[in-house]
């Protein structure tokens, strides 16, 4: 149940299944899927499901979201996919298994950023080498014209020189 900071208190009519799934209630949310919960529907902020259990690494609930028939690609308002949410918030075994179960490596979002311009940008520098491995285009070029490398910067993240020296090797 959600708490509203304002006034300290749990505030149920504010409540979404999906959005307290990405505390961690893998039981709570099997329960709501088997009561014919919709998987692949975003929720009153713009984001569905998948998308926020993989952007804050719940691995079984993005398990289990896709076991029950969620879309791998679905997306928000931002145009995010659930791979480019965990790639931007460092989730590596989570993009691991998105990527195994079909997830695009190279899908764009609204600023026509990808995965790998998110996780460079962010320093995830072990995420950054698995997306290469797996195949991601390192010159694609988002709408500020802008390639992955271009965003390891020191005002994003403290290990950007890590991950632009793996970008300038591959």
């Amino acid at each position: 149940m959600p708490f509203d900071l304002i006034t300290g208190k749990f505030v149920p009519e504010k409540s979404n299944i999906w959005r307290d799934c990405v505390d961690g209630y893998y039981d709570w949310v099997q329960e709501h899927i088997e009561d014919g919960a919709p998987l692949n529907e975003a929720d009153h902020c713009g984001d569905p499901p998948l998308l926020l259990a993989a952007g804050n690494g719940h691995l079984a609930v993005c398990q289990l979201l896709l076991e029950e028939g969620a879309d791998v690609e679905q997306r928000n308002v931002m145009g995010e996919t659930p791979l480019i949410r965990a790639a931007h918030n460092g989730h590596l075994a989570t993009v691991q298994y998105l990527i195994d179960k079909g997830a695009e490596v190279n899908s764009i979002d609204m600023g026509d950023n990808t995965a790998l311009h998110w996780a460079s940008m962010r320093g995830h520098v072990e995420i950054v080498k698995y997306l290469l491995a797996q195949g991601a285009d390192r010159t694609l070029r988002n709408k500020q014209e802008k390639i992955p490398i271009d965003l390891c910067q020191p005002c994003w993240s403290n290990s950007y020189r890590f991950a632009r020296q793996l970008l300038s090797a591959y």
